[in-house]
């Protein structure tokens, strides 16, 4: 690609994702906040106008002088579909060009590589889609995460103990006649953090989920390592000869900093156990006292190792803001540098982050390539 293709690429880009990050704007407010002329603007604008990815809203308020047009991008012009598989769950999210979720969903499935399996994920996607209005034909793509290791090729999965795949087997690489493409959970829940503004450029991401993982992100690129297996948070032994592991192994943290460890003292709800902290409960209270505890030596040890912010993710990430001051003091006694507020956070993607982050992967494919 010659210099000067490579150029107009990049303005186009950067027009278009200023528009998407504000709800309207101008030609002249676009080229003063880009630092480009006018007429270069203008010809952008026609481009993504006719490929219907710009509308004009109007007539932009005047300070004097002739008033401006406005325009807005038309963010839900192209839509990807995020599919997150769980050994007892199924969510689905619908994510627009600006990252946002427009649509999600989470119905009961308990997981198993058969075709009845398939048949039902099918007919919760059909019945979500027809729920939502999202017609199928705007979908660009779908991102599927599931708790597991994948190839580089993004096809393969690798192996995941938890849908009970322990060999290397081929994924498909189309759906209902659209790309598909595959992910770990926990990195597709980091996806969606990667891409927020408010984000730092480099942290932890640490997802507390029914399986508890995570990634490393280095300058808004998630670390893969050498065998695609950064980020297997869970299977850091904390206590030697402890709990027993999914894995088998002792004394990982997923045996202490699970979701379901917490959810099975609330008849499996987690959304009660929190609630029940807030009423007082005692017994709840000493439940999380110890979860805090194991957790606070996890992020002690990833701070050290890796001296990064940690975002906290998943299912338990979701509850935990109040309890942050706590954490923190939990990981600050823990400091041999004696820093007294280490930068622990929580996500901001919400619950179905995993599911909505391998969507945005697809957003974000889409308008790097205009």
């Amino acid at each position: 690609m010659n210099s000067g293709i490579a150029i107009r690429r990049k303005n186009k880009i950067a027009v278009f994702r200023q528009l998407l990050s504000v709800p309207e704007t101008t030609k002249p407010e676009l080229a003063a906040s880009l630092g480009l002329s006018q007429p270069t603007v203008g010809m952008i604008i026609d481009e993504l106008m006719q490929a219907g990815m710009v509308r004009e809203n109007g007539m932009a308020s005047s300070i004097g002088g002739r008033r401006a047009v406005s325009l807005q991008a038309v963010r839900d012009c192209r839509l990807t579909l995020g599919i997150d598989i769980t050994a007892n769950h199924i969510s689905f999210a619908v994510v627009n060009l600006a990252g946002f979720v427009v649509a999600n969903q989470r119905r009961r499935a308990a997981y198993a590589s058969t075709a009845d399996y398939h048949r039902l994920l099918e007919q919760y996607l059909d019945e979500f889609l027809a729920e939502k209005g999202i017609p199928e034909e705007k979908l660009m793509a779908a991102g599927v995460s599931v708790p597991g290791i994948i190839g580089p090729d993004r096809r393969t999965l690798i192996r995941s103990h938890i849908l009970r795949n322990p060999d290397a087997r081929p994924l498909p690489d189309e759906f209902r006649g659209k790309p598909i493409r595959f992910f770990n959970d926990a990195e597709s829940a980091c996806m969606a953090e990667c891409y927020s503004d408010e984000s730092p450029d480099s942290f932890v991401f640490l997802m507390l989920s029914n399986s508890v993982g995570g990634a490393t992100v280095i300058n808004q690129k998630i670390l893969n390592g050498l065998h695609n297996r950064n980020g297997e948070f869970g299977h850091i032994c904390i206590v030697p000869g402890g709990r027993r592991c999914y894995c088998g192994q002792q004394g990982h943290y997923d045996a202490y900093g699970a979701a379901w460890l917490l959810a099975e003292k609330t008849g499996g709800n987690l959304a009660e156990f929190f609630k029940g902290l807030e009423r007082g409960d005692a017994g709840l209270t000493a439940v999380l006292e110890e979860y805090l505890d194991y957790l606070s030596l996890l992020i002690a040890n990833l701070i050290l190792g890796l001296d990064l912010p940690v975002i906290i993710g998943g299912y338990v990430g979701n509850y935990l803001e109040p309890y942050l001051p706590k954490l923190r003091r939990k990981v600050a006694k823990q400091d041999i540098f004696g820093e007294q507020d280490p930068d622990i956070r929580t996500c901001r993607a919400g619950e179905e982050a995993a599911a909505a982050g391998c969507a945005m992967y697809f957003s974000e494919q889409f308008i790097e390539s205009l």
